[in-house]
């Protein structure tokens, strides 16, 4: 993921990766920052990509 956030590359992890964040506060902390950010996000479906997309 840092490479990417380095050379300005976006980067959409798609799937639900609930039964892990549950299982993990390290991982439910790192999906909350990336999703603030602009490079690397979570989304459970491309639909949301979508939405995201068309907001910024």
């Amino acid at each position: 993921m840092q490479k990417f956030t380095s050379y300005g590359v976006r980067l959409a992890i798609i799937g639900d990766i609930t039964p892990h964040l549950a299982a993990s506060s390290a991982l439910r902390a790192l999906v909350r920052e990336s999703n603030r950010a602009r490079h690397v996000w979570f989304l459970p479906d491309l639909d949301a990509l979508d939405e995201r997309l068309q907001a910024n």
